[in-house]
């Protein structure tokens, strides 16, 4: 019986060019396969997706679920460069059990601009630290793993996310902290971590390429241009860079003297930074620059006690002190710096946070209301890897929520005396704000809330009593050049620079 054509077709023997085709058309969709699948890898993860890595309520909200990896450096957490950001940035803290609660583990940072260590801090010095930092510092180096991402942005921050451990590290070990086996750890981790920072450093060219990221915040949208006194409006100044008529950057009161003294004039928070980061700082008055000029000369004739603030090394304010006016804007600008190909700390305009104080009123009252109660509303916009690297959202800026409870490193961590989490445990921002810089005190409210007014903290602290001026047109870049000169001559630097001429 003859089969139709059809089925006698499907039972005959398949030609060897009818193998040929169809080999090349499943070849041609595995390399189809290939291709997309790299293309979704490397699709950068929209921001939201970082929400299924934390809690989202309970006791552990905001925290992480685990210390795993996020897709901050690449969309695959397992890159390499991704885990070694981990290992660093997300650290498991234990709290013990209470009558309320049995023993927890919460796992703290991960898209941070700190790095989780205080003066009294052993974690990072720990056996059990070193074994699981150690191979990952050893893969980045002999893998090359330096060349697995071109991109001088993501090379400028991950250089300036070590710095950060290889400080922490290197100044206990300055200091001779623990014994001599602990030391040996530590150095061996400087070592590698001095390297690898050498490994990420960018040129003078592609560090000149770097975004002003402040400008692509303000461009984005997303950040209103008026706050109308009223702490829920996501505020930054559109004009703080461009307009020197709304808004004064100040400078510390610097004599003229033959004396090599400039190291003197480092704010505090860069020094805490032991100066991988700079800071600008900006006034705004009611009435524009004038009126800053005017206040800070009546304030420098009438305002200040300089017999006791000279004896005390901090600003000593007379009673009957000019008051600054209601509306009064400071603004704490931080911002990023690296290191060259040529070995030397740079300034960039990658922003690290915006702190900005608005003084609602003077007596503390709580009409308006403010979100510190104290007649000042305080907002902190920080700097988030997964907004920065998927392309440049929002300037790469987040407005740090209010109701979170937040870990105070800036200041505390450059403490000797402070113990591992801190003094305050955790407490939210404008807590931190008001515990430092006013209270309900009326002698603590207003000018007297304003550090940098006057140069104080001491002489190790950059301290040479006077008000501070403004700073003149075209030394715009005063602050960062001091910085990078402070940071070039600081012993956390030069030990640097010893183990890359090893």
């Amino acid at each position: 019986m003859e089969l139709p054509l059809h089925l006698d077709h499907m039972h005959r023997p398949t030609s060897r060019i009818e193998l040929q085709v169809m080999k090349f058309i499943v070849d041609r969709c595995l390399v189809f396969i290939v291709v997309l699948s790299c293309v979704l890898a490397s699709t950068p993860t929209p921001a939201d997706d970082l929400s299924r890595y934390f809690h989202q309520d309970g006791p552990l909200r905001a925290t992480l679920k685990s210390d795993a990896p996020l897709p901050l450096y690449d969309a695959n957490p397992a890159h390499l460069w991704n885990r070694l950001y981990a290992v660093f940035y997300i650290r498991p803290r234990v709290l013990p059990a209470t009558s309320e609660q049995p023993e927890t583990i919460r796992y703290e940072g991960g898209d941070v601009i700190e790095f989780l260590a205080w003066g009294k801090t052993e974690y990072w010095s720990s056996p059990d630290v070193f074994a699981k930092v150690n191979p990952l510092l050893d893969e980045f180096l002999t893998t090359n793993g330096a060349q697995l991402i071109r991109d001088p942005l993501k090379r400028a921050v991950l250089q300036h996310d070590l710095w950060a451990p290889f400080d922490h590290l290197i100044d206990l070990n300055n200091r001779r902290q623990g014994d001599r086996e602990t030391r040996a750890r530590r150095s061996v981790l400087c070592s590698k971590l001095a390297r690898c920072m050498e490994q990420l450093s960018l040129s003078s060219s592609e560090i000149e390429s770097l975004p002003n990221t402040y400008e692509l915040a303000v461009a984005s949208g997303q950040f209103p241009a008026a706050h109308r006194q009223d702490a829920s409006v996501s505020y930054l100044p559109h004009t703080l860079l461009t307009d020197r008529q709304e808004w004064v950057e100040m400078d510390f009161y610097v004599p003229e003297t033959h004396e090599d003294i400039h190291d003197r004039f480092i704010s505090l928070h860069a020094r805490n930074f032991m100066g991988r980061s700079y800071y600008r700082i900006f006034y705004r008055f009611p009435e524009g620059r004038k009126q800053v000029t005017d206040y800070l000369s009546e304030l420098e004739a009438k305002g200040v006690d300089w017999k006791k603030s000279a004896q005390h090394g901090f600003g000593q304010f007379l009673k009957e002190k000019p008051e600054i006016p209601v509306q009064t804007e400071v603004l704490l600008l931080q911002l990023m710096m690296t290191m060259d190909n040529e070995r030397r700390p740079i300034p960039t305009n990658i922003v690290e946070s915006v702190q900005i104080r608005v003084f609602c009123n003077l007596d503390g009252a709580n009409t308006p209301p403010t979100n510190t109660g104290v007649g000042v509303n305080i907002l902190d916009h920080r700097l988030q890897r997964h907004l920065l690297f998927d392309g440049l959202k929002a300037g790469g800026l987040h407005r740090e929520p209010e109701d979170l409870p937040q870990y105070r490193v800036a200041i505390e961590g450059a403490k000797q005396t402070a113990p591992d989490w801190g003094f305050a445990d955790k407490t939210v921002l404008f807590q931190q704000c008001t515990d430092c810089h006013m209270s309900s005190r009326l002698d603590r409210l207003g000018v007297v809330s304003i550090p940098s007014v006057i140069h104080s903290g001491g002489f190790d602290a950059g301290a040479q009593i006077g008000i501070s001026r403004p700073v003149p047109e075209g030394q715009e870049q005063v602050r960062s050049q001091r910085v990078a000169r402070y940071k070039l001559r600081h012993e956390s630097f030069r030990r640097l620079l010893d183990y890359l001429e090893e």
